[in-house]
C-alpha cells in the first residue's frame, strides 16, 4: 500500500519530530534541533520504507501551472518550517537508495515559504512541499507517521498512521487523524 497523498486529501500535525536513540521510546520524539543527520537505525530503517512507498506525484497540468506542478520533498516537520519554510533535503544515503525520488521530486531547499505559499527559489513559481515525518516512537517497533503537502493556504493536508515492524516487514496497524484545507 502506498503512502502518496494527494493534494486535497490528508491527516493532522499538531507536533512531530525526531528522537534520538537515548530517549524512552514511548515518550513524543519531538525536537526543535531537528536534523536528518542525527537519525537512529532505527529511525533511517522507517524512513527507508517510507520514501521507497512514495508514488510518482500528479504534476496536474492548468493555467497557473502550465509545466505541470512542481514538487519538493522533506522529512521536516511541517511545525517546524517557520516562516520561511525551514525545510532540509532528504539525506543523501536515502536518495542513493531511491534514486527515482530525484527525478519526481525537487531538493526541498530549491524552495521557500512566503505567506504561507511554497515557491521556488529559482523563479518563484508555486510548488507544493510534500513530507514525510515520524511523529514519535510508541515502542521500539511502532512509530506514528505522518505525511503531508502543502502550496498555500487552503491547498494542503496530512495524514496520521501508526506503523509496526512485524516479521521485519512495517505495517500500517492504525489510521489516524487527518485534514485537508
Amino acid at each position: 500500500m502506498a503512502i502518496r497523498i494527494f493534494p486535497l486529501i490528508a491527516i493532522t500535525l499538531l507536533s512531530c519530530g525526531c528522537s534520538s536513540q537515548n530517549e524512552n521510546p514511548s515518550q513524543a520524539d519531538v525536537s526543535s534541533n531537528w536534523t536528518p543527520a542525527e537519525l537512529s537505525e532505527r529511525q533511517g530503517d522507517l524512513y527507508s520504507y517510507l520514501l521507497s512507498e512514495l508514488e510518482e506525484p500528479e504534476k496536474y497540468v492548468d493555467l497557473d501551472e502550465p509545466d505541470g506542478r512542481i514538487y519538493c520533498l522533506t522529512l521536516t516537520p511541517m511545525d517546524q518550517w517557520a516562516d520561511t519554510g525551514n525545510w532540509r533535503n532528504i539525506p543523501t544515503d536515502f536518495l542513493h537508495e531511491h534514486p527515482e525520488l530525484n527525478t519526481w521530486y525537487r531538493p526541498a531547499t530549491d524552495a521557500y515559504l512566503k505567506d504561507g505559499h511554497v515557491l521556488t527559489k529559482d523563479s518563484d513559481a508555486r510548488a507544493w512541499m510534500e513530507w514525510v515525518t515520524i511523529r514519535r516512537w510508541v515502542s521500539e517497533t511502532e512509530a506514528e507517521v505522518q505525511t503531508g503537502v502543502w502550496c498555500c493556504p487552503l491547498g494542503g493536508g496530512a495524514s496520521t498512521r501508526t506503523y509496526e515492524k512485524i516479521d521485519g516487514n512495517w505495517r500500517i496497524i492504525d489510521y489516524g487523524e487527518s485534514w485537508v484545507s
